[in-house]
């Protein structure tokens, strides 16, 4: 129950747009954490291949970790998936394992380009100061 309501308020705060990458990027590893599954980011695991002998105990116990792992490597995929906007998820659907959607979402939305330095420019070139708001409600704007 407690999973399921911080998964509720996950999703509600969390949606990947594209541009709040870097929030969403923590807030997702947060969650994973909690849920004991933040190394599906970064590790991944081969199917394990039954000896030509037939299935052994080792074969076995290797196969139950690989599928334990597999349901785990799901629950990350797609938490990730269903904290993004519509449009995204058709993009990054087709990648199967969390790793590889953790990775690709890096290079695709958390790495400095020269299309979001040219964003920052304009934003900062027509951003007005308002004398009401403070130096960090200022800075907040300024972030894409």
């Amino acid at each position: 129950m407690e999973t399921d309501v911080a998964f509720s308020d996950l999703h509600s705060s969390a949606e990947l747009d594209g541009q709040n990458y870097a929030m969403w990027h923590r807030k997702i590893q947060y969650f994973l954490h909690h849920k004991k599954i933040l190394d599906h980011l970064t590790t991944s695991m081969l199917e394990p291949v039954e000896p030509e002998n037939g299935q052994t105990a080792q074969y076995r116990h290797e196969l139950d970790a690989y599928n334990k792992w597999r349901d785990q490597d799901l629950s990350a995929h797609f938490t990730m998936l269903s904290c993004m906007h519509d449009n995204l998820i058709r993009e990054y659907e087709k990648y199967s394992m969390g790793k590889e959607l953790w990775q690709v979402l890096k290079v695709a939305y958390g790495s400095t380009s020269a299309t979001r330095l040219r964003a920052l420019t304009l934003k900062f070139n027509q951003y007005v100061l308002d004398p009401k708001h403070s130096m960090i409600q200022h800075l907040d704007v300024m972030k894409i």
